[in-house]
């Protein structure tokens, strides 16, 4: 009869000792600087209803039990009902706004990005099996691609098929360069110290001509073929006009590891130099070294900068040699502004003046220049397996698909915009 009374006067109890104790209104400041304080410290939290929950209810244990599990299943309800929406306020929130201009100093640390996010399934177009290809070239209608197998092969994307094949006997396979556009066809032969030029359709050996040592990176401009010895120190300039040496520009010492590859953009040609941790840009018209900018990565000794490179107006982008990392480059500066770390070794395409991402994983992905973070990705269907190289011709998007061994093809109109 006690605890039967005890139950019965807890409401009205609390009613009166609230109406006593509590205050009109809350003094702002004052409770929310004891609440803070009050919660970060460690201590036992007691409220009235523990003593009626505990004690209110007698020595009777499994009266007890019975409360307590009933309280527990309370709590999981509760809290299973909060769980979807707090999930998707973290896939489908918005994100912060970027700040107007990029940081012009490179952070201590990369930005470290996740390796899948919330994206657009795409179907591919057309999937070409290829056999361990390790470079393509492009003009923008046609597609070249030299494999592990020596085989030299030109795709014809109007009918999504290799349209044509021949053996090629180099003194060696990997890392050869190749470039081409409608009157030439130029890939390296490394071993030889030879760059070789070929009909760009039918394929067949048109000249060769003596190198520096070791050449690997090839460019394709209007008069020029352009290329990188990777232990001269130079850049060389080839007219495709008479087929003869123009210039030597050098970039850095002759050595091992001197310039690997070539891009043009912003009226320069940029190459990567991984022997002096930097890129090297040259004037396109006058053969003069504008820039050597230095490039620092997230750990001491491995910022060598060997990987591929993308121009676009505001940014410069290169990837590096022994981790999954790149550096921005600011062409209004010469000077590297910020670091990305990827999940795995990347190559990047500009669409749109924005660079795009593969890697590992079925995903490519946008990267915003400003807050240097993936702002949008899109999913090739289930074909893709592991990104690989990825370029833009024929008004598509091209990756390859390194586990499968396709190169897949993407419409264009999703990576805009």
């Amino acid at each position: 009869m006690a605890d039967e009374l005890t139950r019965r006067s807890v409401g009205p109890v609390l009613a009166g000792w609230m109406a006593h104790a509590a205050p009109d209104r809350a003094p702002e400041r004052l409770f929310e600087e004891a609440f803070a304080r009050t919660m970060a410290l460690p201590q036992k939290r007691a409220y009235p209803w523990h003593r009626w929950a505990l004690e209110g209810l007698g020595p009777n244990r499994s009266r007890r039990l019975a409360f307590a599990g009933l309280m527990a299943v309370l709590v999981i309800a509760i809290a299973a009902s909060l769980v979807p929406q707090f999930a998707g306020n973290e896939v489908d929130g918005p994100t912060p706004s970027p700040s107007r201009s990029p940081s012009t100093e490179p952070s201590a640390s990369a930005s470290v990005l996740p390796l899948l996010l919330p994206g657009v399934t795409v179907k591919p177009t057309a999937a070409i099996t290829l056999d361990a290809p390790i470079a393509f070239a492009t003009d923008g209608t046609t597609i070249w691609a030299f494999t592990a197998n020596s085989d030299l092969l030109r795709i014809d994307p109007a009918t999504n098929t290799v349209a044509a094949s021949v053996k090629l006997n180099l003194s060696s396979d990997n890392f050869q360069g190749i470039a081409g556009d409608a009157t030439g066809l130029w890939i390296t032969d490394r071993g030889a110290n030879k760059l070789l030029r070929f009909d760009p359709k039918t394929l067949r050996p048109v000249t060769s001509i003596d190198t520096v040592a070791l050449p690997m990176g090839v460019l394709v401009t209007p008069s020029t073929v352009w290329v990188a010895s990777t232990r001269g120190g130079v850049v060389q300039r080839f007219d495709p006009k008479t087929n003869k040496l123009t210039a030597n520009i050098s970039v850095g010492p002759a050595g091992p590891d001197g310039p690997h590859l070539l891009a043009r953009g912003l009226g320069s040609i940029w190459t990567s130099i991984p022997n002096i941790g930097s890129v090297v840009r040259i004037d396109e018209t006058t053969n003069a070294v504008l820039a050597t900018i230095p490039i620092t990565g997230p750990v001491t000794g491995r910022n060598r900068p060997c990987g591929g490179l993308a121009v676009g107006s505001a940014a410069v982008w290169v990837t590096t040699c022994e981790d999954s990392w790149a550096a921005q480059i600011d062409p209004a500066t010469n000077a590297q502004v910020g670091q990305i770390d990827f999940d795995w070794d990347a190559t990047i395409a500009m669409v749109g003046d924005r660079p795009w991402i593969a890697s590992m994983g079925p995903q490519l992905r946008r990267l915003d220049p400003i807050s240097r973070t993936f702002d949008r990705a899109i999913t090739p269907g289930a074909a893709l397996a592991r990104g690989g190289v990825v370029f833009i011709a024929a008004e598509s998007l091209w990756v390859l698909d390194k586990d499968a061994k396709q190169l897949l093809r993407l419409p264009l109109a999703p990576f805009a915009g």
